[in-house]
Parts: structure tokens; C-alpha cells; sequence
């Protein structure tokens, strides 16, 4: 009789650690037109923490860059549209991480209904983010 024993396996992953939100969030591309108001906490970077109304067009062909170079995001005192950790907003940031998977873990929080959707579909990519180098 043949017994398999549970071994862990380690293995590195990429974590992403936002410093400046809102120079991150103006320097990606979006898969599509995005308007929300994003409320982050960061126990660390108290500059990070607040509102932030993110807008960004979509990729436009060949002007995707141009069109990435248009994306804002400032402070405001709107009503924010969700809120969540600069951590979940880290895991989203490339692209292979859904907002809307972290929302269902508790994660996120949504205060204006569709708002993570949207945010979720904008910062989605495809083909996902992927390395062909271990490390």
C-alpha cells in the first residue's frame, strides 16, 4: 500500500507595495473607462491614505499610451465609491488579481453598487501578468 505524506512546498511570488498611490494609479494602463473614488488605508504611508478619485479612459489602439498618460488621480472629499487596503490595492495593481476576488474575501468594500465591478474590469489585463523567471 502506497502512502503520500503532505509536504510544503515553498516558492516566491511577486507582492507589490504601493508608496505613492496616486502616482502609481496615473502610470498603468486600463482595460477600459474608469470614474471611482477609492478610499485607501495605509497604517504606513499616511500620505496614501484618504480619497483618491481615479479616472482613466481605456486603451484607444495605437494611443493606448496617450490615453494612459491622460489618467488622473487626485485627493477629493467625495463620497468614496468603495474603500479598501493599499495591500488589496497592491494585489490588483498589475492586473492578475481581481478587485471583485477580494471583495468576496472581505477585502474590499463597496459603498456605490458596481464600483468594484468597475474598478475590477479596468484593472484587469490580458493575458494576466506573468515572469518567465523564477526568483
Amino acid at each position: 500500500m502506497d502512502f503520500y505524506l503532505a509536504r510544503p512546498l515553498l516558492l516566491d511570488g511577486l507582492w507589490v507595495r504601493l508608496v505613492s498611490v496616486d502616482r502609481a494609479l496615473i502610470q498603468r494602463r486600463y482595460a477600459c473607462t474608469v470614474d471611482v473614488v477609492i478610499e485607501v488605508a495605509d497604517d504606513l504611508f499616511a500620505d496614501n491614505a484618504g480619497r483618491w478619485r481615479l479616472r482613466a479612459p481605456g486603451p484607444a489602439g495605437a494611443e493606448g499610451a496617450a490615453a494612459a498618460a491622460a489618467a488622473s488621480c487626485e485627493r477629493t472629499s467625495a463620497p468614496a465609491d468603495l474603500a479598501l487596503p493599499v495591500q488589496a490595492l497592491g494585489a490588483a495593481y498589475l492586473g492578475g488579481t481581481r478587485l471583485s476576488a477580494l471583495a468576496g474575501a472581505g477585502l474590499v468594500s463597496e459603498m456605490r453598487p458596481g464600483a468594484v465591478a468597475e474598478l475590477s474590469a479596468a484593472m484587469s489585463w490580458d493575458p494576466a501578468p506573468w515572469s518567465t523567471t523564477g526568483f
